[in-house]
């Protein structure tokens, strides 16, 4: 990295993805520090790329604006967040 932070765990993990490595998040830490082509890779995926979006995490908070507005209740909200994900929302 450019800076003396090191790198958000996405960033690593998504590297040895494109790597085709299978570390553990602290193995890569370690690695990023040693390793300058690697610490290169996550620098360009930091500066060039955005986290993954989790679906479920998307439909579950799309789901709780139900209860916010309208007062489901919880099985409601469960079931929204089901359908939303069946739907293909946040893909």
């Amino acid at each position: 990295m450019t800076t003396e932070t090191p790198p958000d765990d996405w960033v690593l993990l998504e590297a040895a993805r494109l790597c085709g490595w299978s570390f553990e998040i602290e193995g890569l830490r370690r690695l990023c520090r040693i390793d300058k082509p690697f610490h290169a890779l996550c620098d360009l995926i930091a500066k060039h790329e955005k986290p993954l979006v989790d679906r479920k995490l998307l439909c579950a908070q799309e789901a709780m604006k139900s209860w916010v507005g309208g007062g489901a209740g919880p099985e409601t909200i469960c079931v929204r967040a089901i359908e939303l994900w069946e739907e293909g929302f946040g893909k």
